[in-house]
């Protein structure tokens, strides 16, 4: 969801139509400095990135895509902010292949128990619901980095290539 202006002068998002309906597509880990995805990760195979398409959008508009149609956004060259909000939405029958995970139901009942429910905090920046937040982000920390070195978003020596 953009929260700002999402266009080809910030680095729009763009997407490569009906490759949602291959298999899913080798990844490669690069931890390269500039890209913003927990490990880095990009496609390993070439997709034809010349049949890519655009996806401009103002605040308060979406792209809802599935989770293996090739999309990427390239890096933001001009003075203005380019802001979003990744969403997720699941039903209760998909379970993590890795590790436990958390979330937050948003409707009707959870019948397979995938996942641990987030209960809804009671006030903001309550100091229980900050702790379990951060509880919650180093469990997906150990999922996001399983197979590598890193353990932690807080560890300034992970990444050697991604230190200021």
């Amino acid at each position: 969801m953009a929260l700002t202006p999402s266009n080809a002068g910030n680095g729009a998002m763009g997407f490569i139509p009906g490759t949602h309906t291959a298999a899913q597509m080798p990844h490669r880990d690069t931890f390269a400095k500039n890209n913003l995805l927990t490990r880095g990760q990009e496609l390993a195979v070439d997709v034809g990135a010349s049949r890519a398409v655009t996806i401009e959008l103002e605040p308060g508009e979406m792209s809802l895509h599935h989770v293996r149609l090739v999309h990427g956004s390239p890096a933001n060259p001009s003075h203005d902010r380019r802001i979003g909000f990744a969403i997720r939405y699941i039903p209760t029958s998909v379970s993590q292949v890795a590790g436990r995970d958390s979330a937050t139901l948003v409707r009707g009942v959870d019948e397979f128990h995938h996942f641990d429910l987030e209960p809804r905090p009671s006030a903001d920046m309550e100091p229980v619901f900050v702790k379990l937040h951060k509880e919650i982000t180093e469990r997906n920390a150990q999922i996001l980095y399983r197979g590598t070195e890193v353990k932690s978003y807080n560890d300034p020596n992970a990444l050697p290539e991604r230190a200021a």
